[in-house]
């Protein structure tokens, strides 16, 4: 699926990269591209997209490819409308809700507009779209608390949960709406788990920058592997009260292993430095390679495949 995905982004989405970086006025830099091209427009549709797939039983067609390469695309530059670029909160609504009208100040905001508008012409349903990118923008607002000293565990693990659900659905809104509620609560802890994985990936990165996240203020990662497992049993148990096929849940359960055997790699890492610290997580005592877990290591990866072979959701 990666490899499809490569190919298609080859043909269909560098063409524009290229343009951008001709017409770059200075907002754009190698990052930026990098994140798209290797992150979100390629895993967006070759992980989520063809999970939701498998779900369904029925293959990707090319206008759901180009909606979900598109969409993962402006999204990977729409995440620094809050984290770097420091824009307004009406004008990244207005971006969201009227790109049409829109004139972009820079080429940041041009490209990212071009990908989102990209998205809506070949989506299922360009106002459901819209509408779940509103609810989206919206969990990152209330994400700002994450800043707060005074935020409790439970008001971040309902940040968690929601930030990570809107985000799944915003991705699953490219093939229409959800069958049903059990399919979108389903989705939504779904996403929630993918939320709470990002943010073990990003405890360095997140202590750093002040934000309070469930990986960032646990001082046993004991017990956020027990929240992890809890979340992942759940999830499964969701997934078999949905309408769709045996077979096809089984199929969509086997691409969530992959991806959550990565999680249990990471925090096999992060709880090691406990013992550094009289067995209590302590970030601010620690180098910051020990709180990276690269998963381009071969050995991280050899360690995930083993989590994946043991995974009772295979």
């Amino acid at each position: 699926n990666l490899k499809f995905q490569q190919n298609f982004i080859r043909k269909l989405l560098l063409p524009d990269i290229e343009e951008a970086e001709r017409e770059n006025d200075g907002s754009l830099d190698e990052k930026d591209f990098r994140k798209i091209t290797k992150y979100y427009a390629l895993g967006v549709p070759a992980i989520l997209g063809e999970s939701f797939c498998s779900l369904r039983g029925k293959s990707m067609s090319e206008d759901e490819r180009l909606a979900m390469t598109w969409l993962g695309a402006a999204t990977g530059l729409f995440d620094d409308f809050f984290d770097k670029r420091e824009m307004s909160e009406d004008h990244i609504r207005r971006m969201i809700s009227t790109p049409e009208g829109i004139i972009a100040e820079n080429s940041y905001e041009r490209l990212s507009l071009k990908f989102y508008l990209k998205a809506l012409a070949h989506t299922a349903d360009a106002a459901l779209l819209k509408c779940v990118s509103l609810q989206v923008f919206e969990a990152q607002i209330l994400s700002k608390r994450q800043t707060d000293p005074a935020i409790n565990t439970d008001e971040i693990r309902q940040i968690t949960l929601l930030k990570g659900g809107v985000s799944i659905l915003l991705y699953r809104s490219v093939f229409g709406e959800c069958t049903n509620e059990e399919e979108k609560l389903m989705l939504l802890k779904t996403g929630g788990l993918g939320q709470l994985e990002n943010d073990m990936f990003d405890v360095y990165k997140d202590y750093r920058d002040g934000i309070r996240t469930l990986a960032t203020t646990e001082k046993n990662f004991s017990n956020l592997r027990k929240t992890y497992i809890s979340l992942i049993n759940e999830v499964a148990g969701l997934v078999y009260k949905t309408a769709y096929p045996l077979k096809n849940k089984r199929l969509f359960l086997g691409i969530l292993s992959l991806v959550v055997s990565k999680g249990f790699v990471c925090l096999d890492k992060l709880e090691k430095n406990e013992k550094q610290t009289n067995h209590v997580f302590s970030p601010e005592r620690y180098r910051r390679e020990d709180l990276i877990c690269d998963m381009e290591n071969p050995m991280n990866f050899i360690r995930s495949i083993h989590y994946y072979l043991k995974s009772d959701l295979n």
